[in-house]
């Protein structure tokens, strides 16, 4: 098991972590871009698309987007759901605990945001 401190950046137990695993949970995965394909495929969670039109739909630049996919496969937030030639389709990973978690606060969110607005007299 792995120790990180943030600052110092000490291990133990793993001598070669990548920068991406000696990055802290939420700083993982909530960077801008990340942020961006989540909203993107929780509004969408019924289908599976390409990683072009992931691009396009949520108006991330195509290098940006590669290393999202990356970061969001490794921790297993998202996943592969076919191949069509050498192209990739993706998708929540919706047997995922994490991203049942993440759907809750997602629904809690908005919910909370509604609640917010005045109430029109009746």
């Amino acid at each position: 098991m792995a120790t990180i401190k943030k600052n110092n950046m000490t291990t133990k137990g793993q001598e070669n972590l990548s920068l991406e695993d000696s990055k802290l949970p939420l700083e993982r995965l909530f960077d801008t871009a990340n942020a961006k394909v989540l909203d993107f495929l929780f509004s969408n969670e019924d289908l599976d698309y390409t990683d072009n039109e992931i691009s396009e739909l949520a108006a991330i630049p195509e290098r940006t987007l590669q290393r999202s996919l990356q970061i969001l496969l490794h921790e297993k937030i998202i996943k592969r759901t076919k191949k069509k030639g050498r192209v990739f389709y993706y998708t929540l990973n919706l047997s995922s605990p994490r991203v049942e978690n993440l759907f809750n606060y997602v629904n809690s969110t908005l919910i909370y945001n509604l609640d917010q607005f005045p109430q029109k007299p009746s």
